[in-house]
Formats: structure tokens, C-alpha cells, sequence
């Protein structure tokens, strides 16, 4: 359950508003894993020059918890501490990582054999790079491809727009944008998110579908900014 994320603001704005600027905001999420229900939480908090993007959630058996501390600067996000716990679901995990793209590395404090050299400075980690996904739609960016720290290595992205869809949410119909995880062709893993331009850009929806055939699916139920609810009509 390490995918949510959303670059989420009151009023419908331009594209290269929400590009370029951020506000804090809480979203809660409908998230279903292998048959089973649970509720999960995004919040952005801080300010220009220090943002803090978390996510959580937590059932009878199992808890995770997961933020990112970033600067964002003319639409690009610049993470520099990545932090990720999970309690139960077998043996409990933790990764802990320090960005310095000044100098091309990536600090791995949890395990430091698996600190990452000669990275691009354009490094993300595994929260603020759907962010930075969310930002480039609103921006109307066509080359979604980014480079990810995952703790031991450094992974690539890359996206395609699919169109639109309406899609009927707990919050009200909406129409979304449809981006694809583009994937190796003989890969039988799908990721697909639905971002919703009238809610500035805000991703109201994950299906991912592993190789073994299971599914997980989230979908937004509520979203507030600065403590305003936001709905179908705004």
C-alpha cells in the first residue's frame, strides 16, 4: 500500500498555478487489498522551502506509515528525507533516506551498504514522485518519466495519458484524467490513476493488479484544504 498521492487545492486553478505552488491539504482514502477494507490518509503540511507529504493507515493487523520532506521550486519537487514503517503483515520493515543531489547520493540510514551514488539530481522517492506526477498533468507535461530511490536501488517510471473518464464518487461525479503506468511488454502488472483536473489536479483513484492476479484499489472520500471540504461542485 505505498501508492497515494495527490497535489490537491480549493479553487480550480490553471495547470501552471498548481504547478508551481502548493497548499496544504487532508484526503482521506477507501483503500481495498486482497479483499479487504481499510481507511488511508494523505496530508500535505508545511510551507514553501518545506513540505512534508504523509501517509498512513492502519487495521487490527497491520499499520503503515510513510512521508517525504521536499522543497518545491518552478514545479519541481526536490526531496531530501524519505521515511517509511510497516507494522505487521509479517516482518515488520523500515527505510530511512537522506537526499543530498548536490552531490549525487542518496544516504540509505537504515542500511548504509545500499547508499546510492552519481544519482540524477532530479531523485525522487516513493511519495513525492506521484506528487511530481500530479504537478506535470496540471502543468499539460507530456514526458512523464521519472527516476525513483526505493531504499536499494533506483527504479524508472514512465507514464502515458489514456484520456478522460467521469467517474462516480463518494464526493460527487467527476471527470478525471486517465494515466497508465507504462510497463515491459511481458510484464503482467497494471497501474492506473484517475486525476481530477476540477479538483486541481487532486488523484481520486489507484487500481493496481500484481502479476498473481490481486488487486488493490483506492478511491478518495474525502477531501479538505485549509479545513474547507471540497465537493463535486466546486
Amino acid at each position: 500500500m505505498r501508492f497515494l498521492v495527490s497535489s490537491l487545492f480549493l479553487f480550480l486553478l490553471t495547470g501552471q498555478t498548481l504547478a508551481n505552488q502548493l497548499e496544504p491539504f487532508k484526503a482521506t482514502y477507501t483503500a481495498r487489498f486482497n479483499g479487504i477494507s481499510v481507511t488511508a490518509t494523505r496530508e500535505l503540511t508545511g510551507q514553501q522551502g518545506n513540505w512534508r507529504l504523509d501517509f498512513s493507515t492502519n487495521t487490527l493487523f497491520a499499520s503503515i506509515k510513510e512521508y517525504s520532506r521536499f522543497t518545491s521550486e518552478d514545479g519541481n519537487i526536490t526531496p531530501y528525507h524519505y521515511e517509511y514503517r510497516r507494522k505487521g503483515l509479517g516482518r515488520n520493515r523500515g527505510t530511512v533516506l537522506n537526499f543530498e543531489p548536490d552531490k549525487g547520493m542518496v544516504l540509505n540510514v537504515s542500511n548504509p551498504e545500499r547508499d546510492l551514488k552519481d544519482v540524477s539530481p532530479h531523485i525522487l522517492d516513493k511519495v513525492s514522485y506521484q506528487l511530481q506526477l500530479t504537478m506535470d498533468v496540471a502543468a499539460g507535461k507530456e514526458d512523464l518519466q521519472y527516476e525513483i530511490a526505493d531504499g536499494k536501488k533506483i527504479r524508472k517510471y514512465t507514464f502515458a495519458r489514456e484520456g478522460t473518464e467521469i467517474l462516480d464518487t463518494p464526493m460527487g461525479e467527476i471527470e478525471t484524467i486517465k494515466v497508465r503506468r507504462i510497463r515491459d511488454a511481458d510484464s503482467a502488472r497494471e497501474t492506473t490513476v484517475w486525476i481530477a483536473p476540477q479538483w486541481n489536479y487532486a488523484l481520486v483513484k489507484l487500481v493496481q493488479r500484481e502479476e498473481n492476479g490481486k488487486k488493490y484499489q483506492i478511491t478518495m472520500t474525502n477531501l479538505s484544504i485549509n479545513g474547507k471540504n471540497v465537493s463535486a461542485g466546486q
